[in-house]
């Protein structure tokens, strides 16, 4: 099986793999200060739990807490 390669395909893929080196010399900084970000979802967990402390929520759609006919209004 011989290699029979387009030229222009072979001076693509030379170019390619140039660019890909420049871009890979240049540093790239952090997007995103890590300690920080952190910093921050502690805080924001903090204000949902002082927001939320203590409230009970209502069952999603469609959920009972009690079975139909309600065993109280027999026991009476």
């Amino acid at each position: 099986m011989s290699d029979r390669r387009d030229p222009a395909e072979a001076r693509l893929r030379e170019l390619l793999c140039a660019w890909r080196r420049e871009v890979d010399e240049v540093p790239v900084p952090s997007l995103v200060d890590p300690v920080h970000a952190a910093a921050v979802v502690i805080e924001a967990m903090k204000a949902k739990k002082a927001r939320d402390g203590g409230r009970v929520h209502p069952p999603p759609d469609g959920a009972r807490t009690r079975p139909p006919g309600d065993a109280r209004e027999e026991a009476v």
